[in-house]
């Protein structure tokens, strides 16, 4: 748990709006002196920076309460932010509450992040095919024969159209999470956010779901993923972000963090995950 003496106000003023000149707009996304706290004493975003191009698959790793967790749940417009802005796409997307607007999300923009939990959150009392087709009829405008074949469509390409009928409490747990990635991929974001989508699997099941995870790598799409599976997190990053105590510490390619980190901090939590020499 993360722990501040005495609460601050993250800004003094209301913030200008995010600099998206030519200079800054190729970053896909940018959180700009992001702060996000919980009560008093708990800051899980400490003005926080980053920048994430469109090409990039970013791992977030770090202890538990680092505010790995928070920084997607934040990304996807389920929380919001007391300081700091976030760019999506070049435009202004997130404002912290102390900016002043009334509006402090772009919903338009919040539909084209798609978010896979750790706990599937498929509803139990519909089918697989009501579970994907739910969304784009009812938020994407599509008709539910359009919808339908698109569903086909993504559960084809991940080993499960034989699953188009039956219902959550009769897949198995890698199924599962399977069916959730389809069902997130079926408002085709452009950004995926996965939040510890194989902690609760079975090896076995793991595998199923990383290697879902590298089809899509491999078609480039955007990604922030946060994990403590390190040896996936080498093999499908383009780039990974260590955070503690609600800051980035340092970050960098697989490479380099997993062989040579910078920072005593990171090089302490990779010996404890990794036993590193």
């Amino acid at each position: 748990m993360l722990s501040s003496q005495t609460m601050i106000a993250p800004h003094d003023a209301p913030p200008a709006v995010l600099d998206l000149s030519p200079a800054t707009s190729g970053e896909f996304v940018q959180f700009r002196d992001v702060y996000k706290s919980y009560g008093e004493n708990l800051v899980v975003m400490d003005h926080m920076n980053l920048d994430m191009r469109e090409d990039d698959r970013l791992v977030i790793i770090g202890p538990s309460g680092s505010g790995k967790s928070s920084l997607l749940r934040v990304m996807m417009g389920l929380e919001g932010i007391q300081g700091g802005q976030i760019g999506f796409q070049g435009q202004p997307y997130i404002f912290g509450a102390d900016s002043g607007r009334g509006k402090r999300i772009d919903a338009k923009l919040q539909k084209q992040i798609g978010m896979v939990f750790q706990h599937y959150t498929l509803f139990p009392h519909l089918s697989v095919l009501g579970n994907l087709i739910l969304a784009p009829v009812k938020v994407g405008g599509l008709s539910r024969t359009e919808a339908t074949e698109r569903a086909r469509t993504y559960l084809a390409r991940l080993g499960l159209e034989s699953k188009l009928h039956a219902y959550p409490s009769q897949l198995s747990g890698g199924q599962k999470q399977r069916v959730a990635i389809a069902r997130a991929l079926m408002l085709e974001p452009k950004l995926m956010l996965f939040d510890e989508v194989t902690s609760a699997l079975d090896p076995e099941m793991v595998i199923e779901v990383q290697n879902v995870m590298l089809q899509l790598a491999e078609q480039k799409m955007a990604m922030i993923i946060v994990t403590h599976d390190m040896h996936f997190a080498r093999d499908i990053a383009t780039r990974v972000v260590f955070c503690a105590g609600g800051k980035i510490v340092e970050q960098g390619a697989p490479a380099d963090m997993f062989k040579c980190p910078k920072q005593a901090r990171t090089r302490e939590f990779l010996e404890k995950v990794l036993h590193l020499d």
